[in-house]
């Protein structure tokens, strides 16, 4: 019985320092770089119309970081939930044609693996699809 709640203890305060760790985690456009793996919209706006609406007025549920503006980089992330440490999302707008690619990468504040990185990754990708004035698309 007491080795059980010395283990429990101890994975209560590891939970708790992971936790710690990832509330207080701040997200730098020098320290978050783009991740191979990747979300890819394209919009019919110009980069500097999107670019502007991802860094001033990002998805509800999201909050910006960091912004660079000569690299077209934005740092968003997202709290931690009961399932997850919470992520940072490198979003790289850039030109193409006459309107703009926007790359969406994930990273852990803590670390993650498995089906609710994706499924974190597809909602920022379908938010970011979904704000206004933008029209972007996946694809």
């Amino acid at each position: 019985l007491v080795t059980i709640l010395i283990t429990v203890a101890i994975m209560i305060v590891a939970v708790g320092v992971m936790l710690l760790v990832a509330l207080t985690r701040k997200g730098s456009v020098t320290t978050i770089t783009m991740t191979t793996r990747r979300i890819v919209l394209h919009s019919a706006a110009s980069p500097d119309v999107v670019y502007a609406l991802l860094s001033q007025e990002c998805p509800s549920g999201y909050s910006v970081e960091d912004v660079d503006p000569f690299r077209g980089l934005v740092i968003l992330s997202s709290r931690p939930t009961a399932f997850t440490w919470g992520f940072f999302y490198p979003v790289v707008v850039s030109a193409e044609g006459t309107g703009a690619r926007v790359e969406i990468g994930i990273k852990s504040k803590v670390f993650q693996y498995g089906p609710l990185v994706t499924r974190a990754h597809r909602k920022l990708a379908n938010a970011v699809a979904g704000l206004p004035n933008v029209h972007i698309k996946n694809g």
